[in-house]
């Protein structure tokens, strides 16, 4: 009985490790592809918008770089809706 364990426990040693590492570029080519739909966006935003989400982006990118792509890439989602909305302009 001990000895299936131990090959169990092997077994989950050796291959899991190789389950984390395909998701780990995955949530790195995400946070790169909303980095650069937020440059996209930011050529359409308002100075207001763009220093609302900046900060935002800002984090973003800097979770991303950390390895923390989960985290990074909400930001950089916020980010990019802060700069996607309509403009709040006053009507006169």
């Amino acid at each position: 009985m001990k000895i299936r364990h131990v090959v169990i426990a092997g077994a989950a040693l050796a291959f899991g490790p190789a389950a984390f590492a395909t998701e780990a570029p995955q949530a790195a080519a995400d946070c790169a592809s909303l980095q650069a739909k937020f440059d996209q966006h930011a050529a359409a935003a308002t100075a207001e918008q763009l220093s609302q989400a900046k900060a935002a982006r800002d984090e973003g990118e800097k979770l991303c770089a950390e390895g923390k792509t989960a985290e990074g890439a909400a930001k950089l989602q916020d980010a990019i809706s802060q700069i996607s909305q309509p403009s709040q302009q006053p009507s006169s």
